[in-house]
């Protein structure tokens, strides 16, 4: 954890409204510490980083590097899932998977911390849908179709200029995935696949962890008609702590409050929420060689990850205090940190109306 940024008033305030994280790389680094020999992870560091942070549910994403494409794709994919339940089944006391919002509640009433698991690209799915509905089987209740590359389903944002969008396949993933209760994502999707995408659902999708394109110019973060295009689908857009979509120099917990009180100030509070998308933990351990590529080509070395006051799900308090200077109430956290992502959960997992 970083020099905190929050008095004890804002991590107790965070905690008691439970944040859920719509975005965590942590799977993929569970999965580095596994491979080192390191098989109590989660519950000698997760854990803990997540009650610290008030993290009462979070999105596990499990992304593909690029050396697994395509024949080691879905190996790559079961091998990360297969640490992340192993472990979860070892803690169950304090930690379960969520398959919807009913079950996501009755976690946390039980003072557990709840999971869902998500595929930040799908080329672990192959050339066909029959992997999806067994990933279902096994947790899966969110996908983007492209981790910024292009795929079967749909081109990402390194092919922005490309102008593609969804494949017949993508569409055809799309309607299975409206059908069998699995959130569609359109972080890192290219301009138009995110068009498409939001004219193919009849879900509310979201945006897990992408900023507002109009304060910082990146083709991760989403323009203000897609802001807008995603709130009227019921869906929401998730805040994310990635220093390049933050700003430019400097980033700082200020500059990143704001882009929520832009998303608001477009969208209106229902359609906010937060998708970290911390891995300055990963970088640490040597996780991060494993990721073949970024969003402006192939990695060469470090990339910051982090910014003062927020390189961990033990920091998120500090957002609380920044917010809370802003003015938004107690009532209003509560719709960006949990209450918009349940909705969208439910609106989907459940059946229930967004």
């Amino acid at each position: 954890m970083t020099d905190r940024h929050f008095t004890d008033a804002d991590a107790e305030l965070t905690r008691r409204i439970g944040i859920i994280n719509g975005h965590d790389d942590f799977p993929i680094i569970m999965a580095k510490q596994r491979f080192d020999g390191v098989y109590d992870s989660l519950r000698t560091y997760w854990l803990p980083q997540f009650r610290a942070g008030g993290v009462s549910a979070v999105v596990g994403a499990i992304f593909t590097p690029s050396v697994y494409v395509p024949e080691g794709a879905l190996r790559h994919a079961l091998w990360v899932l297969d640490g992340l339940l192993t472990e979860i089944e070892e803690n169950r006391d304090a930690i379960e998977i969520a398959g919807s919002a009913a079950e996501l509640r009755r976690i946390n009433d039980a003072g557990k911390i709840a999971v869902l698991v998500a595929l930040e690209g799908a080329e672990p799915l192959g050339q066909d849908l029959a992997a999806l509905r067994l990933l279902h089987r096994l947790g899966l209740r969110m996908v983007s179709l492209t981790h910024a590359r292009r795929t079967l389903f749909a081109d990402g944002n390194w092919e922005n200029e490309t102008h593609g969008g969804l494949s017949r396949a993508g569409r055809a993933a799309i309607k299975e995935m409206n059908r069998l209760g699995i959130i569609v994502d359109v972080s890192h999707g290219s301009d138009r696949t995110t068009r498409d995408i939001l004219e193919t659902s009849v879900k509310p999708v979201i945006a897990s962890h992408s900023n507002a394109r109009a304060l910082q110019d990146n083709l991760r973060n989403v323009t203000d008609e897609m802001i807008r295009a995603i709130a009227a689908a019921g869906g929401l857009v998730g805040m994310v702590a990635v220093p390049n979509f933050v700003a430019r120099g400097d980033p700082t917990i200020g500059r990143w409050a704001d882009h929520v009180e832009h998303v608001v100030e477009i969208s209106g509070i229902d359609h906010v929420g937060i998708g970290t998308d911390f891995f300055h933990y990963g970088w640490q351990l040597g996780a991060a060689p494993g990721i073949a590529e970024s969003d402006a080509g192939p990695r060469q070395g470090y990339v910051r990850s982090e910014f003062t006051g927020m390189q961990s799900p033990a920091d998120l308090p500090g957002l609380t205090a920044e917010l809370r200077s802003r003015g938004f109430s107690e009532a209003a956290l509560r719709k960006v940190y949990r209450e918009n992502f349940l909705r969208v959960l439910s609106a989907v997992a459940d059946g229930t109306p967004a």
